[in-house]
């Protein structure tokens, strides 16, 4: 098939990248690419594309309440514009949206997030995405701190921390599967949450504990039963890639400070 992917050198996109090369023509849309979404078109996408793959957005909570024009701009607007050409062209989408839906009025991003699925036709899938972690994550991303040492305090909000290839994993479902006859949304999580304190703690952090954002969700456990139907599941547990960061870390820590 050829597939457009927005958003393709973002954190999530280089992964599914990766994965479709080799059995896919991927088109990569993205601004590295000289291609922006505002300039998605009939006039400029192939005539022949089979799938989109909708990933392009601004995902910063914080940032959202600084900037909340920008947000509704780019994950409304730019999006509404990618569902409706897709819509009338028969070409199906998936997309990401997220997790923080369910406390939606927090934060700009979050309203932009339920605002966006409001706009998706019937036939276009929602993924709502938990806390992604994995290679290429954003620094100031919390499993990105616990590796990087940069972790200055915890806090007690509830995160159920969702492996980047297991999140391709399920948009490889829809992709190889289709859109058609499914939800209008699934949650991609584990179903499993952790503290933020307690994932800190077993990382081997001795912090403050500080009270969370307000405009952050509590607690973003996935109800993940509908996706899990559809045979995806899944692989690795945030506190199995802690442990494997942290001990090939500090086995290259030692190769390069061996006597030469």
């Amino acid at each position: 098939m050829k597939i457009i992917v927005t958003g393709s050198t973002g954190f999530i996109g280089k992964h599914l990248v990766q994965r479709l090369a080799g059995q896919h023509t991927v088109i990569e849309w993205d601004r590295a690419h000289g291609k922006d979404i505002k300039d998605f078109s009939s006039a400029t996408i192939p005539a022949d594309v089979d799938f989109v793959v909708h990933l392009a957005a601004i995902a910063d909570v914080r940032r959202s309440l600084e900037e909340p024009e920008l947000y509704w701009t780019t994950n409304v607007e730019y999006s509404k514009n990618i569902f409706d050409l897709c819509h009338k062209n028969d070409i199906p989408v998936v997309y990401a949206s997220s997790s923080c839906v369910h406390a939606w009025w927090k934060s700009p991003y979050g309203t932009s997030k339920k605002a966006m699925e409001a706009m998706a036709h019937p036939g276009q899938v929602g993924l709502r995405f938990t806390t992604v972690f994995g290679d290429g994550a954003r620094d100031t991303m919390l499993m990105s701190r616990i590796r990087n040492g940069t972790v200055k305090f915890a806090t007690e909000h509830v995160r159920d921390l969702i492996y980047v290839e297991d999140v391709v994993s399920a948009i490889m479902i829809f992709v190889e599967k289709g859109t058609k006859n499914r939800n209008a949304t699934y949650e991609v999580g584990t179903g499993q949450g952790y503290k933020v304190s307690d994932i800190v703690k077993h990382a081997g952090y001795n912090v403050p504990i500080q009270e969370g954002q307000d405009a952050e969700a509590d607690n973003n456990t996935a109800d993940n039963k509908e996706l899990i139907k559809l045979g995806w599941k899944p692989t690795l547990k945030p506190t199995e890639w802690i442990d494997i960061k942290i001990a090939v870390d500090y086995t290259n820590k030692v190769v390069d400070n061996a006597p030469k």
